[in-house]
């Protein structure tokens, strides 16, 4: 998927292997790496509870884990491929984030277990985490950021920018996240509170799916599961276009009174709130789907 036509490079390489993009220095790990530019920072950490969040501008702090190593790197022109890997039965994805170039600095940080936290300054180039296990907690900053673990939770709060997640199993929970997002699993379960992205694509293949919008922009918006339940909730004042469906499990719409019915079947549901706006798309193979108004 591509976001933004920029620069290259694509960012494969620090996230699926994480060797050397180019020459880079060591820094102290459980210290304070100096960033004097918008980082690309990159995680891998084998086990435990990696938190990213907001921390001193100019800077990048690693605390905890088991003796983790951060270095230093700047990325090049050849760093292209693929960002995000095959596996968790789902597709590899191709894409570039927007803001990262050629010599953008960037902070490596390897964790072999133990929990972890990483401050970075509120404004980065990008954050990069994989997991080969435990869970991950992204909160207070902007930028692109990337989170790949194979079943373990994430947890995303007050973040803006372009975002994809991809896990396995691992519930994914977001609150206040505002940008263009992108969220896959296979049968974990994704739940959005007062949800603020300019557009979303959230894809399960036997999890639910739970958003409550706190405010819409351009859209579109699009939320799909194959076995799970689907549950969309928004300002009904809001202008909307909405269309759900679920090809063997039922449609129910709370918005009865308020909306403009296209159409309506047992299976799928087609309306408009106040005249028409961002495209909405709830769709189940198997599961209910349901939207309405969000609660106060």
């Amino acid at each position: 998927m591509s976001i933004a036509r920029l620069a290259r490079p694509l960012l494969s390489a620090a996230l699926l292997s994480l060797t050397a993009l180019a020459a880079y220095r060591p820094a102290l790990a459980d210290q304070t790496v100096q960033t004097p530019e918008a980082p690309v920072v990159v995680i891998h950490s084998t086990a435990g509870l990696v938190t990213v969040t907001r921390g001193d501008d100019g800077s990048v702090r690693v605390v905890g884990g088991n003796n983790p190593t951060a270095t230093t790197f700047h990325i090049t022109s050849s760093d292209q491929g693929m960002l995000i890997p095959r596996g968790m039965g789902l597709p590899p994805r191709r894409f570039t984030l927007p803001g990262v170039r050629e010599g953008t600095l960037g902070v490596r940080i390897e964790n072999s277990g133990g929990d972890i936290t990483v401050y970075v300054p509120q404004r980065d180039a990008a954050v990069l985490v994989k997991l080969d296990s435990g869970d991950a907690a992204l909160s207070q900053f902007r930028g692109p950021y990337v989170v790949v673990t194979n079943g373990g939770s994430v947890d995303l709060r007050q973040l803006a920018g372009f975002g994809h997640v991809r896990t396995s199993s691992g519930r994914v929970t977001m609150t206040h996240v505002a940008g263009n997002l992108r969220v896959e699993t296979t049968t974990g379960s994704v739940m959005g509170t007062a949800m603020l992205a300019e557009r979303a694509e959230v894809k399960t293949e036997g999890g639910d799916i739970d958003w409550g919008f706190g405010g819409l922009a351009g859209g579109p918006y699009r939320f799909t599961s194959g076995t799970g339940n689907v549950h969309v909730t928004l300002d009904g004042r809001q202008a909307a276009t909405i269309d759900a469906q679920s090809r063997r499990g039922s449609v129910i719409n709370r918005f009865a009174r308020t909306a403009s019915i296209r159409f309506r079947s047992q299976h799928a549901m087609s309306m408009s709130l106040a005249g028409g706006g961002p495209e909405i798309t709830a769709a189940s193979e198997s599961g209910v789907v349901e939207v309405g108004p969000r609660q106060p």
